[in-house]
């Protein structure tokens, strides 16, 4: 009985606090942010036979905004390089400069992502969108300057998140200005 408690002891050190972070420790946590996003993308074909898509595409958009099937393709590139900065500020030593914050400015940049769908497609609300997104390019303007004091190769795995997130707040802040918020009840304002 010793036995098997020290040996899945060992099993759940090696998962949660292993020496090294692996690929897959990457590629669990990439799924799990995933996942809110995934099922709220669910419950307006649930309730309504709509779709994120079909949303998306019932506002009026900036010219520069992307196309709706753009976002999937791109989401995951940039999760991809994202979660291979996080992998590669993992492993360093925990006493590291900066290592701590980072840490926590990527969680925090994380929480936005997963919960984005909820505050865009759930709730309907471009305000909300619009904080969402403006906070999380804060965020990874943040994690760049925390990142260029650690190791250059985060830096680089941030550089297309920034640039989507400029983009993306561009899009947003027009959304704001030229549709109505279902949420709140107000605009557009233009």
């Amino acid at each position: 009985m010793a036995l098997q408690a020290q040996s899945s002891g060992g099993f759940l050190q090696r998962v949660f606090h292993p020496e090294e972070y692996k690929w897959w420790h990457a590629a669990l946590f990439g799924v799990a942010v995933n996942l809110p996003p995934v099922l709220v993308g669910a419950l307006p074909l649930i309730r309504s036979g709509g779709s994120d898509e079909a949303f998306y595409k019932s506002m009026q958009q900036a010219w520069y905004a992307p196309p709706a099937w753009a976002f999937g393709p791109v989401w995951a590139f940039n999760n991809i390089t994202t979660l291979w900065g996080n992998l590669i500020l993992l492993n360093k030593p925990a006493h590291t400069p900066y290592r701590t914050s980072l840490l926590l400015v990527q969680g925090a940049s994380w929480f936005l992502f997963a919960t984005f769908g909820i505050v865009y497609f759930g709730m309907k609300s471009v305000i909300l969108a619009f904080g969402w997104t403006f906070a999380d390019l804060l965020l990874t303007l943040l994690s760049l300057w925390l990142a260029a004091r650690i190791d250059r190769r985060i830096v680089l795995s941030l550089v297309p998140l920034t640039l989507w997130l400029l983009l993306a707040s561009a899009v947003a802040a027009y959304q704001v200005l030229y549709n109505r918020d279902i949420l709140f009840d107000v605009g557009p304002w233009l």
